[in-house]
């Protein structure tokens, strides 16, 4: 069928250079192109800007037909339908095979020029790309952004994950085993995952081009080589993606941070593939480092597993979702010491406040460092690209002496004109250092702090959960205090919710550790680059300095 317009669901940031159209909610955009690949249409803005965007990320506006006329209906009695009359069985359940899953959307792959031209394409084909996944943690609702996750209404989340089964005990304890649990202990900076005895981490190397179905689809596989086994594993993009969804599905109180985003264009360049395994090494060291998510089943099966037959028992065994959501909790150890709830809910409210401040910092940071870093490469190095330039033409102008006056010799006047040139040239470099300088510490300072945004859009979802919990805890605690409800009842609710709490309690001081060594290592890091690139230009204006002092006045 074909679609004349669709309404926007979610934001989504396109990239210019590659074709993408950055589009926001609500919408309205005229589709052009239905055809471009599986998951992405061509269409335009109401600005008149044209370019491609995610097909889930929109919904068809249906146009009514119009309106003919027709004899009103002879009224007839009938017999109402029976109530048991109609089916209410549930659809058929999909079964889904690996070779399924593995021919699911993927980033990383694209099909050859002679299949795309069977389909008149113009060799551009489908991107490789199937339905864009928008289950993704939504980013600060100040900011456009196309990584998106449902936006679930506070109790939805709450209700959703299992939040109220576990609250009041109906969740099952079935294949419960001291293997799979999780413990927290009391420091004196107060609740902590327990730390992982047998750290380790994982390296990404060596982005290869591979192919199948005879050299039809094309994708980029990834080495992972784990520190603790020595062992290499080789994962695409798409795998990325889906330890991703098992995370996010299986740990609702900890931090996940979403993957970077899809590319449509140029996914086979140098400088991109480049750049995706460093982002993809950003995320994988900060799964690494924390002491829950490094040694949980699915993770461990993610960077360890090299044989097919077992990657695909272990897939699905991941895909039951066990113990996923809020049953996570039960198999989550606490310390036996009740918490105050006044006190954890001034914990929450505090945290609340030090995420929303922190990330409102970050968007100021970000946009002043990637202003400065646009500086560095225009108007810095032009201005002393120009000042540059102007003192060469001066001494340009110095070489016409012909030396007629009798109080300052050839030699003399020849030395002055060489230190001039030589100034020409130490302020063109000066300009070509501001271009270069961005790669060496704003960029990588810029990564970091994105990186962070990215970090804190987890916790609203958190936070929300939290509060549920902490409101569920007080109203049955008010309950109890009216004598509606027997004390046992209570306590085994206040309990689970102290569980649940310890767990929030031990990831954001999780959070603010990472934080504090992340950020030392950062600024450090920074200022050292700062301090070489100004050292270097004083080396240079100090060199040339001394070309004047050897001139005979």
């Amino acid at each position: 069928m074909k679609v004349a317009k669709v309404r926007v669901l979610y934001n989504f940031e396109g990239e210019p250079g590659n074709g993408e159209l950055t589009i926001y909610e609500d919408d309205i955009l005229d589709v052009i192109r239905q055809d471009v690949g599986d998951g992405w249409w061509e269409g335009q803005n109401p600005n008149g800007q044209r370019g491609l965007f995610p097909e889930a990320y929109v919904e068809v506006v249906k146009t009514p037909p119009p309106p003919s006329f027709s004899p009103p209906p002879v009224p007839q009695i009938s017999e109402p339908v029976p109530v048991q009359s109609i089916s209410t069985a549930p659809p058929p359940e999909r079964t889904e095979s690996f070779d399924d899953w593995d021919e699911e959307w993927d980033e990383e792959s694209s099909y050859s020029q002679e299949s795309t031209q069977e389909y008149g394409l113009n060799g551009q084909g489908n991107f490789g790309l199937n339905a864009p996944n928008r289950d993704l943690r939504k980013n600060s609702a100040d900011i456009k952004t196309g990584t998106v996750r449902k936006n679930y209404s506070r109790f939805s989340v709450f209700s959703k994950s299992g939040g109220e089964a576990y609250l009041m005990g109906n969740v099952s304890k079935k294949s419960l085993s001291p293997a799979g649990s999780v413990t927290i202990i009391e420091t004196d900076e107060g609740p902590q995952w327990e730390p992982d005895t047998n750290p380790f981490q994982a390296q990404i190397r060596n982005p290869k081009k591979e192919s199948k179905l005879k050299g039809i689809k094309s994708f980029i596989c990834y080495q992972i080589t784990p520190t603790n086994t020595g062992i290499q594993v080789s994962r695409r993009y798409k795998h990325f993606d889906w330890l991703y969804e098992r995370l996010v599905d299986k740990f609702i109180t900890i931090c996940i941070p979403a993957l970077p985003d899809k590319q449509v264009t140029g996914r086979y360049e140098d400088t991109f593939i480049e750049k995706r395994m460093e982002q993809l090494q950003r995320w994988l060291t900060r799964m690494t480092n924390h002491p829950v998510i490094s040694r949980s089943e699915v993770f461990q099966h993610f960077v360890t597993c090299t044989d097919e037959k077992l990657w695909k028992v272990g897939k699905r065994k991941a895909e039951k979702g066990e113990f996923a959501g809020a049953a996570f909790f039960s198999l989550v150890q606490t310390p036996q010491k009740p918490l105050e709830l006044n006190h954890v809910e001034a914990h929450h409210d505090s945290f609340h406040k030090f995420v929303k401040s922190m990330d409102e910092s970050l968007k100021h940071v970000i946009l002043a460092v990637h202003d400065h870093s646009k500086k560095h490469i225009g108007p810095f190095k032009r201005e002393y690209n120009k000042l540059g330039a102007s003192f060469t033409s001066l001494a340009n102008s110095f070489e016409l002496d012909n030396g007629l006056h009798p109080d300052v010799t050839v030699e003399e006047s020849q030395k002055l004109t060489k230190a001039i040139q030589h100034t020409g040239k130490t302020y063109t470099e000066i300009g070509d250092l501001y271009a270069n300088q961005p790669r060496e510490d704003l960029y990588p300072l810029e990564d970091s702090m994105r990186e962070y945004t990215g970090m804190l859009a987890c916790f609203p979802d958190m936070i929300s959960f939290h509060k549920h919990t902490l409101s569920t805890e007080r109203e049955y605690q008010k309950s109890q205090e009216d004598g509606k409800i027997d004390g046992l009842d209570a306590e085994q609710v206040r309990r689970r919710a102290d569980v649940i709490s310890y767990s929030m309690m031990a990831e954001m001081n999780h959070f603010h550790q990472e934080r504090v060594k992340d950020y030392k290592d950062m600024m450090q890091k920074y200022l050292q680059e700062q301090i070489k690139f100004y050292e270097t230009i004083t080396n240079k204006l100090q060199e040339n300095l001394a070309m004047y002092g050897d001139i005979n006045t």
